[in-house]
């Protein structure tokens, strides 16, 4: 054992990559798991960092194996070979998993306990049974992906392997057969994305991302080395600089790896954040849509109730407004939401802005928005005015006032006025006090008293519970009061003039979403008590405030005017602006339920959809992006040696360094273009395909759909960290000195 810890610390430089892999790779697993059993998520959102670390492991075996190409060859000699000559090699990449897999389960618990807590508020069991079996799995196919690395180093020739530096590799027949199938298999994830199921996607569909990376780099990387290898020809007489870096581009062979490994953690990190936009778009979208408001009452009465409490507390329109939703079944139709539209732009103005709903502001004047009849209780004031003087006889304009309790009750209370002679206005009150809960005005008849003298008279004003009559909408009729400038005015006409609360006969205009359709032809609306109403759609938008993304939208006061009573499944609630005055939520906390804040409702929908899902996704994302990191470093690191001997070649033929340097620059370029190309494409295309159908967060029913567009911002910054990351390794893996690269270190080495 001793002897196996020595050979691993003169290792060190070889092992430590291994190591950092295996603790990013362990405890991004371990976290995500965790994570899942804390908050109930999908346990397979790690399978891409699995994946990518399977890729990456390999190079790692294939550069410790070169390290001990003299201890191979030496145990070849002595006949030590097949199965005991690979059970001495595995032993010490063995023990450096199993100290990564300690350090990852530790750090990876304790990073799912701190996003549990704070994503979801509850941290569980972070380290469960599915981690301890990840655990082990990672290390276990971490080794035996070592060993397959090791393989093409233990069967080389002897006389390779006692060489002291190591020759050109050249893709082998196996690895230009796995290249094509990372191809083929990104294409049939794909298209298992397309066809599957999207509530329980396949393990190829979850690993997706990770193989439109791999694919998109290799495709990279064959472009990179056929220009490289046409730029030869094209260079070979031409600057020296450019001939140089064409070559070494031609023959990308360690890089290759971590260029692929760089583009698929890349691709996997665009599609987690464009996701994770995506899904805090959603969820805020939708928290708005089902919220309606930044404060909702939920109410336990009908439709009468909520305008007449509305109309009671704020009549100005100002701070509140009374919406009904009845989420039918059956249909789309069948999902209606009504809203007193006359305090829309006061209560909601820009609320739904940013939303699917965003049409909503310049689409609900098409609605138009009747005066709401229902009156609370209080009083009953009217104002009668002759139309001019009179010389005799007496007038006693009756006005009698006709609504419909709550039950659906129907009754009427009159009130008697005398007018002078001078027909002087003159106000008389009464006591109104049978519906203190609110009812709805629906008719009012103006006559004269027996035996007065036929002259016409003018209702100049009608005040019932605060509701002033003469501001809603009369219907005419040949009966109908004359409405004049001052009020409404009765003829010399015998026949009493009755009228009839709400707006003309016809179809109530109504905007539906865009999924909306009727099996019988013409537009329905059923009306908050479940009345059939002709209905005509004005506009259609993606999604409408309550109904969200099926459904319609009325004005409450047109639709319940003359209506049967609410229907027992109705949401009967006020919506309240968040700036709403404190004692109007006092007088609103006196009638109606808790209310519920937009933050609570965006919480809400977070929790039952699992959104959480995608910033777990995204963070196993950056683990990605950490362990990329650690591949191209290593494969520059690897390279390192062998460079600097080139560098020190070049020179003994007289190259100065500047030509070298100008080389390397155009190497770094050419490594760079190709990655940053390679991640925007495969991370579009990973978007487009696999953002749709991967488990990032459970859209509901009748919710408006996740967006699958992709985002220019995050992905812009994505490529400006990608070709930072190319810069900074391999631009700091081609710099060297003058004494480094000095021509003696040639024959120093060949000394050893």
């Amino acid at each position: 054992m001793i002897r196996t810890l020595r050979g691993a610390w003169s290792r060190r430089g070889t092992l430590l990559p291994l190591l950092l892999l295996t603790v990013v790779v362990v405890a991004g697993a371990v976290a995500v798991l965790g994570f899942a059993d804390a908050a109930g998520t999908s346990q397979l959102l790690a399978a891409p960092l699995l994946l990518l670390a399977m890729v990456a492991v390999p190079a790692t075996g294939r550069e410790l194996a070169i390290a001990r190409r003299p201890e191979i060859a030496l145990a070849r000699l002595r006949g030590l070979d097949g199965g005991p000559l690979y059970a001495v090699l595995a032993l010490e990449p063995l023990l450096v998993l199993l100290l990564g897999g300690l350090l990852g389960v530790l750090g990876g618990t304790a990073l799912a306990a701190v996003t549990a807590e704070a994503w979801v508020g509850d941290a569980g069991t972070p380290f469960s049974s599915a981690a301890v079996l990840a655990t082990f799995a990672i290390v276990l196919v971490g080794l035996g992906a070592v060993l397959v690395g090791m393989v093409g180093a233990v069967r080389e020739p002897l006389v390779d392997q006692l060489r002291l530096a190591a020759r050109p590799r050249r893709t082998s027949t196996g690895e230009a057969f796995g290249q094509v199938l990372i191809v083929v298999a990104a294409l049939v994830a794909a298209y298992r994305s397309d066809v599957g199921s999207d509530a329980d996607p396949d393990a190829l569909v979850l690993v997706g991302p990770a193989l439109i990376g791999l694919a998109a780099g290799q495709v990279g990387v064959w472009l990179l080395r056929g220009a490289a290898r046409l730029a030869v020809r094209r260079t070979a007489h031409a600057a020296v600089p450019a001939f140089l870096a064409s070559r070494r581009l031609a023959r990308v062979a360690d890089t290759a790896t971590a260029l692929r490994v760089l583009v698929a953690a890349a691709v996997v990190a665009g599609l987690a954040v464009t996701g994770a936009t995506q899904v805090d778009d959603w969820t805020s979208d939708t928290a708005r849509l089902r919220a309606g408001a930044p404060l909702r009452y939920d109410l336990d009465t009908d439709a009468t109730g909520a305008l007449a409490l509305v109309q009671r507390l704020d009549p100005e329109g100002r701070w509140l407004m009374a919406a009904v939703l009845v989420p039918g079944e059956g249909s789309v139709p069948a999902r209606r939401a009504f809203l007193d539209l006359s305090r829309y732009d006061a209560v909601l103005g820009d609320f739904y802005t940013a939303t699917p709903a965003a049409g909503l502001s310049s689409t609900v004047a098409l609605l138009g928005s009747g005066t709401p009849a229902y009156a609370a209780g209080g009083r009953l004031s009217v104002t009668v005015a002759g139309v001019s003087r009179r010389l005799r006889g007496e007038l006693h304009p009756t006005v009698d006032v006709t609504y419909r309790l709550p039950d659906g009750t129907v009754s009427s209370v009159g009130l008697q006025a005398e007018l002078p002679l001078s027909g002087e206005p003159v106000t008389t009150v009464l006591p109104f006090d049978v519906c203190p809960q609110g009812c709805e005005v629906v008719g009012l008849t103006l006559r004269r008293a027996p035996g007065d003298i036929r002259l016409p008279w003018v209702l100049t004003d009608l005040e019932v519970g605060g509701l002033d009559v003469l501001d809603l909408d009369l219907r005419s009729s040949p009966t109908a009061p004359t409405r004049v400038a001052t009020g409404l005015m009765v003829s010399t006409r015998r026949a009493p003039a009755e009228a009839t609360v709400g707006p003309a006969p016809g179809a109530v205009p109504v905007l539906a979403t865009d999924t909306a359709s009727w099996r019988d032809g013409d537009p329905i609306l059923d009306s908050p008590g479940g009345e059939d109403l002709p209905a005509r759609v004005v506009a259609r938008l993606p999604a409408l405030p309550l109904v969200e993304g099926d459904g319609l939208l009325a004005d409450l006061p047109s639709a319940a005017t003359g209506a049967p009573p609410t229907v027992p499944i109705a949401e009967v609630m006020v919506l309240a602006r968040a700036d709403t005055p404190d004692d109007l939520r006092d007088a609103l906390a006196d009638v109606a339920r808790a209310p519920r804040t937009l933050d609570e409702v965006e919480q809400q929908v977070s929790d039952a959809s699992g959104a959480a899902q995608a910033l777990v996704y995204a963070l196993m994302a950056l683990f990605c992006l950490v362990a990329a990191l650690l591949v191209l470093a290593a494969a520059v690191a690897r390279e390192r040696g062998a460079w600097i001997r080139d560098v020190a070649a070049l020179r003994v033929v007289g190259l100065g360094r500047e030509r070298i340097r100008a080389a390397s620059v155009v190497e770094v370029g050419g490594l760079l273009v190709v990655a940053v190309a390679a991640s925007l494409g495969g991370s579009a295309a990973a978007i487009a395909l696999l953002l749709g159908n991967l488990p990032l967060v459970d859209v509901p029913v009748h919710a408006v759909p996740l967006s699958t567009a992709v985002a220019l911002a995050p992905l812009l910054a994505l490529a400006g960290i990608v070709a930072a990351l190319v810069a900074i390794v391999v631009g700091r893996g081609r710099r060297f000195g003058a004494d480094g690269s000095r021509p003696a270190i040639l024959r120093e080495q060949a000394q050893r």
